[in-house]
């Protein structure tokens, strides 16, 4: 019972965690103008600045290697879009040690060309996993509500792993609830009443209505 327990526990905790990052997001978008002001009044401590942030990484950070220059040049507009830009990225996606700061740099950005080349992969393989983290990854810099959920939506309707459909699935709440929409009453109107998938929409309301009453506790 205890590994059992112990699960429980993580998912929680990552539920909590996600609820903090949303409130963070929400405070932050607010009052873009002052985010230490922003994050204070919504009762988180400001802890200084003696680590390096992520934007000063970014700053510094260069390719490492040919294709990251090689995709460096097509954030640029330098390359055209073509297969020979997504391969490369998705490579640097599986890459032993990804050169995670210079990739970031143009996710923050929001760079088009970045954007584009996420969404012609997508066209080619709706499900990819690691693309549609990246357009949910992106959206965090973009806010376009209404894209993001109608990739989103589509990647649901054409996942058929399960288990992965579960997890994109509390995913997409967490990421848009934010933003006042509510992905998981959205899908209920898409999934028929009796479907593996409807049942597991209807767990992740359970599951979401009980971790709102945790955390009021």
């Amino acid at each position: 019972m205890t590994g059992k327990k112990d699960t429980f526990s993580e998912e929680f905790a990552c539920l909590r965690d996600e609820m903090i990052r949303d409130k963070a997001r929400k405070a932050v978008a607010e009052n873009a103008g002052n985010v230490r002001e922003a994050l204070e009044e919504s009762g988180f401590t400001w802890l200084g600045d003696e680590n390096p942030s992520e934007e000063d990484e970014e700053k510094a950070a260069v390719p490492e290697n040919v294709r990251q220059r090689f995709l460096v040049s097509y954030f640029e507009g330098k390359a055209q879009l073509s297969g020979n830009v997504i391969s490369p990225f998705l490579s640097e996606h599986k890459a032993e040690v990804p050169n995670f700061p210079l990739i970031r740099r143009y996710f923050r950005a929001a760079n088009q060309p970045l954007k584009k080349l996420i969404l012609s992969g997508r066209e080619n393989d709706p499900t990819n996993l690691d693309l549609l983290a990246d357009l949910i990854f992106f959206y965090e810099f973009e806010r376009k509500l209404q894209e993001l959920i109608t990739h989103l939506t589509k990647a649901c309707r054409l996942k058929d792993d399960l288990p992965r459909f579960f997890d994109k699935e509390r995913e997409f709440y967490h990421r848009t609830r934010a933003d006042g929409y509510n992905a998981l009453a959205a899908l209920l109107e898409i999934f028929d009443e009796d479907s593996d998938k409807r049942k597991i929409v209807d767990f992740l309301i359970s599951e979401a209505a009980n971790s709102e009453e945790e955390m009021e506790f």
